[in-house]
Formats: structure tokens, C-alpha cells, sequence
């Protein structure tokens, strides 16, 4: 026996994935941003790893979204659910954004012109590969988290990666790397959620259309 999916309930899973799962990593970001540049120095080392593991998601839930819209095979909701992408998957997202013009994208994802402002900025966002490495210390879970001394505090995360291997990252901070990484992660977000919602959009006015 097989059972139809409704596609209002898809829509609803679709819009709650957005107002809290993605809408979440912004909200976290925002208040770690905030209060790193209050905290004490000792601290701000540690708000900014869990800082990275919000740009991490981030990235992820901006290729997992991109990826269910270009691949229909199965219903967007169901695609979400997946596992999120792993770095590797996240370097041939990247290449993929880099090599089509903004128009293909979003005819890719069967979006229209409401998306191409987001499309426009995606490719214009630096070196997106090279956030695989943040992707891949995370990518096992919740990195160890280690200080290393010195002139400059550097962040020292150990992992491991979806497949078990040792992944390590070490980051010297500064105010502007911290800022930067906030950055990321807003305009990463901003754009999945506006992607994801054009999608949704898409769908309410095709079933208010069949509806008539």
C-alpha cells in the first residue's frame, strides 16, 4: 500500500524548518556575536569555536537546501531530513556555485526572478570552498576545544570527520575574524532561508491555482 504525502503538511514542515531550524544558527550567531565583545578575554575564545560551529551548520544547511531543490527525485521536505553535507560534499557545492552564472542556479532549483538577488550574492561571496575545513572538524560532532598560548590566542578544534578520520583546525583570532565569521554565517543563512521560502511560495500559489 502506498500513501499519498499532502502537500500542506509538507509546506508547514518546510516553513517550520525555516522559522527554526535556519532561523536558529542567526539567532545564535547574533547573540554569541554580541557577547564576545563583552566577555572577558579568556572567554572569547570559546564563544568564538562555538561561533564556528554555527558557521559550520550554516554552510551545511545552505548546501543541503540548494540540494533538494535541484534534485526533485524526492520531496524537498524528505530531502532535508537527510544527513547534512560533508565537507567534501560542501567543496563540490561551492565549485558548482562558482561555475554557473546566477540565472542557472536559480532555474536549477525551478525558482523564479524573486531568487536571483540571493543567487547574485551567493556567487559573489569569496572562496566558499573554504569553509570545508570548518565543516570537516565538526563533521563527527562537537569538536574537543583547546587554547594555545602565545602573542595571539589561537583556537585549536579537534575532530573527527564523518568518517572517523582525525580533523584538526587551528585558527589565530582577532576581532575581525570573529566579526567575519558571524558575517558568514548571516549571509549563509539569509540566503537558504530566501531560497527555501521562494520554493515555498512557489508551491502555495500552484495549490491555490489548482484550488480555483
Amino acid at each position: 500500500m502506498t500513501s499519498e504525502r499532502d502537500p500542506a503538511d509538507d509546506l508547514a514542515f518546510l516553513r517550520g524548518y525555516d522559522d527554526a531550524t535556519l532561523r536558529r544558527i542567526e539567532v545564535v550567531s547574533d547573540a554569541l556575536l554580541e557577547r564576545i565583545f563583552r566577555a572577558e578575554a579568556g572567554q572569547r575564545a570559546l564563544l568564538a569555536a562555538r561561533l564556528l560551529g554555527e558557521l559550520s551548520e550554516a554552510a551545511q544547511r545552505l548546501a543541503a537546501v540548494c540540494n533538494a531543490l535541484r534534485n526533485r527525485t524526492q520531496p524537498v521536505a524528505r530531502a532535508l531530513l537527510a544527513p547534512l553535507p560533508t565537507a567534501d560534499q560542501w567543496t563540490a557545492f561551492s565549485e558548482s556555485v562558482f561555475e554557473v552564472h546566477p540565472d542557472e542556479l536559480v532555474r536549477a532549483m525551478a525558482l523564479d526572478a524573486r531568487a536571483i538577488e540571493s543567487a547574485a550574492e551567493l556567487a559573489r561571496l569569496p572562496d566558499l570552498a573554504r569553509h570545508a575545513a570548518v565543516i570537516r572538524v565538526h563533521e563527527g560532532g562537537p569538536p574537543t576545544t583547546l587554547l594555545e598560548a602565545g602573542d595571539s590566542p589561537t583556537l585549536r578544534l579537534v575532530g573527527r570527520d564523518r568518517a572517523g578520520e582525525p580533523a584538526e583546525l587551528r585558527i589565530t583570532l582577532s576581532e575581525a575574524r570573529v566579526t567575519a565569521f558571524a558575517d558568514a554565517t548571516g549571509q549563509l543563512v539569509t540566503i537558504a532561508r530566501d531560497f527555501l521560502l521562494t520554493h515555498v511560495e512557489l508551491r502555495e500559489e500552484s495549490l491555490e491555482r489548482r484550488a480555483d
